[in-house]
């Protein structure tokens, strides 16, 4: 009992100490505190103003890109990031910022002042009954315009791809790629925000647009498949192209750079297919070689996520690497190959000073390379010599896997 007591009592002193301590430390900051009354002779500070919402230039200048920020270790909170990547001072590169989530798709048009996300939501976030949400965004604001809920959780979610959607010439239509596991692909109406058909293409994915109002889709038998549509954008017809390349032997990429409406696809092994998306119908034209007899003995070959682009002289940019084999192909590289399409001539590599996963070219005549590196910050590169102009970080980047060019 009395151990009980002392305890006690201890414990009072211990809380009576804390407070004279807390006591004394307050007066002691009061007598430091100064003992000047207030100015009533200067004038009241501004209001600072609020909800101000600022209003993008109607023509982007060619040096702002949107960086599709994948988010991909948690997949929720992705973000497109519109990036001045010529701009200095870090605190001016961020334009704007807009959400997409689970691994969202994403599709900037050219004329019409709009951008598209095609993004997913679970009830409970990250389980429960599942949503596909196509937002279409004022470029200029960064406002909604509009949401249109598809019927079926179809759309195809995978990692950042080019062609996931695409948009017939007269922009008039949207293609979104889906995949449930079953293929087709929806078409929006962007003119009346409605879905107009959803249209199945077994064994083929993708969203390739061809000539005026096609599209075509790549099969798993190494063929293609276009759909034509009519004035409404309904199925009118569809035709399958014959294999041309062994999806076994001799694969690959499902993603081209497309060039004045010819498609180019560099395989695994450093062949490249050229496929003409200019007709109504796809036709495959030729394959020819990416890679020299010499490179050839130290398995030079193309490689990387977003592993090409082109700038606006017609030229095609791809990341390539040494020592290749089955599996490099995801890898990336170290060099970037400039390269004529026309010709078939490489006219430039680019040695980058890091390793290269992703790459981007912005628009003009004088275009910078943009390169996503292995420390997933984005090196902006003079693709003239090859220097390296500067490395952009900290801008909300944990894993911008694709970069596009902004209109």
């Amino acid at each position: 009992m009395k151990s009980l007591r002392s305890a006690l009592r201890l414990g009072a002193c211990s809380v009576l100490a804390s407070s004279v301590l807390l006591s004394s430390l307050a007066f002691a900051a009061a007598k430091q505190a100064p003992e000047k009354a207030p100015r009533p002779d200067l004038p009241p500070l501004p209001i600072e103003e609020t909800g101000a919402v600022r209003t993008l230039p109607a023509n982007f200048p060619e040096s702002w890109m949107y960086v599709d920020e994948a988010a991909f270790f948690s997949m929720f909170g992705g973000k497109i990031i519109l990036l001045d990547v010529d701009e200095k001072n870090p605190t001016k590169r961020i334009k704007a910022i807009a959400d997409k989530n689970l691994l969202g798709n994403f599709k900037a048009a050219q004329n019409r002042n709009e951008f598209y996300i095609m993004e997913s939501f679970h009830a409970r976030g990250s389980r429960g009954p599942r949503e596909d949400v196509l937002a279409i965004y004022d470029k200029n604001t960064f406002k909604i315009l509009k949401e249109i809920v598809w019927e079926d959780a179809t759309r195809l979610t995978a990692l950042p791809e080019r062609y996931s959607m695409g948009l017939s010439k007269d922009e008039r239509f949207l293609y979104v790629a889906n995949f449930s596991p079953a293929a087709s692909f929806s078409v929006v109406d962007l003119d009346t925000r409605e879905v107009v058909d959803v249209i199945g293409t077994p064994g083929c994915v993708l969203t390739y647009p061809t000539g005026e109002r096609s599209v075509t889709s790549l099969c798993s038998n190494g063929g293609l498949l276009t759909t034509v549509l009519d004035k409404s954008g309904k199925k009118a017809s569809q035709q399958r192209i014959k294999p041309f390349f062994d999806t076994d032997k001799t694969p690959i990429f499902e993603r081209p750079a497309i060039i004045d409406g010819m498609a180019y696809f560099p395989g695994f092994a450093g062949k490249m297919h050229t496929v003409d998306l200019r007709g109504e119908v796809a036709k495959f034209v030729e394959t020819w070689e990416l890679v020299t007899a010499e490179e050839r003995k130290t398995n030079w070959r193309p490689g990387g996520l977003v592993l090409n682009d082109k700038d606006d002289q017609g030229l095609m940019y791809i990341i390539a690497h040494e020592n290749g084999a089955d599996g490099t192909q995801t890898h990336g590289g170290s060099h970037v190959w400039i390269i004529d399409p026309k010709t078939k001539k490489r006219l430039r590599k680019i040695k980058l000073p890091g390793w290269g996963i992703s790459i981007a070219v912005t628009r003009g005549k004088q275009p910078k390379l943009v390169v996503t590196n292995g420390d997933l910050n984005l090196d902006i590169i003079d693709p003239k010599d090859g220097s390296l102009i500067q490395t952009i970080s900290d801008f909300g980047n944990v894993t911008p896997l694709l970069v596009n060019k902004a209109y």
